[in-house]
This record gives C-alpha cells, sequence and structure tokens, in this order.
C-alpha cells in the first residue's frame, strides 16, 4: 500500500492536464467497454500452453488472487489486448521455429521445453 501512495504523490507532482484524457479512457477502459470473457481468457492461456488461469499467473509471477479474479471475471481491454499481442508474437515465434527446423533439422522446441520457456 505505501508503494502505491509513493507512486501516486510522484505521478501527482507530474501531473498535466493532458493526463486527463488518459485517466479517463483508462476508467472507460475498465468500465465500459467489453472485457475479455473468462472462457476466452482460457482459450489464449490454454493457447500459451498452460491448462489453466491460475497456472499461468503462477507462472508469470501474478499473486493468486489476481488470477483467481481473471479466471472467474476476466479481464479488462486493456490487458486483454496485451495478453492478445503476446499469444500473437507466440504464434510468429513458433513459425519462425518451424521454419527454421526445416532448414537446419534442429529442433528449437526441445531446447525451450528444457527450459521451461512458454
Amino acid at each position: 500500500m505505501a508503494n502505491n501512495f509513493e507512486q501516486f504523490a510522484r505521478n501527482s507532482l507530474q501531473f498535466r492536464p493532458s493526463d486527463i484524457r488518459l485517466m479517463l479512457e483508462r476508467v472507460h477502459s475498465h468500465v465500459v467497454k467489453p472485457r475479455m470473457s473468462a472462457e476466452e481468457l482460457l482459450e489464449v492461456v490454454q493457447g500459451l500452453g498452460f491448462a489453466t488461469v491460475e497456472a499461468f499467473g503462477d507462472q508469470i509471477g501474478l499473486e493468486r488472487r489476481t488470477s483467481e479474479s481473471w479466471a472467474r471475471y476476466g479481464l479488462s481491454r486493456d490487458a486483454a489486448q496485451l495478453l492478445l499481442a503476446l499469444l500473437n508474437y507466440r504464434q510468429r515465434l513458433l513459425d519462425a521455429m518451424d521454419d527454421f527446423e526445416k532448414t537446419t533439422q534442429i529442433p528449437l522446441d526441445g531446447f525451450f521445453e528444457n527450459q521451461q520457456l512458454p
């Protein structure tokens, strides 16, 4: 809690009138814009190689209550966009690995599994 107050105080000192628009957009994103449903989120984390949202949260260092909340209520639009971008990046990486393996016959997926990388 103290860190949040410190961060708020630091940000308040640097507050500009144009920040109001950003604050309103953040509220709008969390309150008004459609959320990614819990079911859609589960599909995404399974696409990233995790069985559950909680397992995904454990791997990336989320507090358990956060991943439980996500699993039950889904994600805000902002967080969903970030997660979908990561899924897209992962797919591009898998495609690149596949292309690499076709030309070199060196399996990169085994290396990533040994390193416990999703």
